[in-house]
């Protein structure tokens, strides 16, 4: 577990608590939460899209990326990216996420039904996260390499995925 990680994401939790915002961690960071063993990038998660100017003028000293639309590899979403203590923390707006297929190109897009959400920790800190079923199928169509190791390691845990 990194140290890093951790105090990111106690320093985001506390501002997305106060505020009572809705969110949901996803992506490596989930996938970590829900057993993998990859060194965690970066914190991804998605908010509502009603949220966003209540959490940015709350984070606003960090940001590294602007809130825009971006389409960058196989992502086609809205969000902004900031920097607290040299971690990376990506927060995506839902709903308008889109997800190309690397298998044949296609885009899908990605429902964030936070509803859905389990209870997760890292360390000690308790989150929502995406329930491991629809983490697996979203990391099966953008099909990356990082998202082939997490898929195997979760299908061994979780002998149903």
């Amino acid at each position: 577990m990194s140290a890093k990680v951790t105090v990111a994401l106690e320093w985001l939790k506390g501002i997305l608590d106060s505020q009572h915002i809705q969110y949901q961690i996803v992506g490596g960071l989930a996938a970590t939460i829900h057993g993998g063993s990859r060194d965690v990038a970066d914190i991804d998660l998605y908010i509502h899209r009603s949220a966003a100017d209540k959490v940015l003028s709350q984070v606003a000293a960090y940001v590294s990326k602007p809130l825009t639309h971006y389409m960058e590899g196989n992502w086609d979403l809205e969000y902004f990216q900031l920097i607290y203590h040299s971690q990376k923390i990506e927060i995506g707006l839902s709903p308008g996420t889109k997800i190309k297929s690397s298998e044949d190109g296609v885009w899908h897009t990605l429902e964030t039904d936070f509803s859905k959400s389990v209870v997760g920790y890292y360390q000690t800190i308790e989150v929502p996260v995406i329930p491991v079923d629809e983490l697996v199928l979203y990391k099966r169509i953008l099909g990356r390499e990082v998202d082939l190791i997490d898929i195997q390691e979760l299908a061994i845990i979780h002998k149903a995925v």
